[in-house]
């Protein structure tokens, strides 16, 4: 089990183990190690910075979605989470990634 504060922040880093005693909202980083100390999914407008990406999550304004500490996909869209990308957490199951097949076949040789 991972300890956190009633904020979801961790009590300790996760990668060097360093005590987190400033709990400050915008703060979600180590100031030892730089690893993030909230879990957060990466499916929401404050990690997706390419605009032609699609925001996963549809609420209005959606900056920011905390996580569970050791979740390691979001629960409403399935983006990886933030601690997931950076091999904080367990992932017992890989993403999957679905590729559609054409329904036309190639054909090698064209007949006339």
């Amino acid at each position: 089990m991972i300890e956190t504060h009633e904020n979801k922040y961790l009590k300790n880093c996760l990668r060097c183990n360093h005590e987190i005693t400033d709990l400050t909202e915008d703060h979600i980083y180590c100031t030892q190690c730089g690893s993030p100390i909230r879990n957060e999914c990466t499916g929401t407008s404050a990690f997706i910075t390419d605009i032609n990406e699609p925001v996963e999550h549809d609420f209005e304004n959606e900056e920011v979605f905390v996580l569970e500490p050791d979740a390691a996909y979001c629960p409403k869209c399935a983006s990886p989470s933030l601690f997931n990308q950076e091999q904080l957490v367990e992932v017992k199951y890989p993403e999957v990634e679905v590729v559609k097949q054409s329904q036309f076949k190639m054909v090698d040789e064209i007949p006339f």
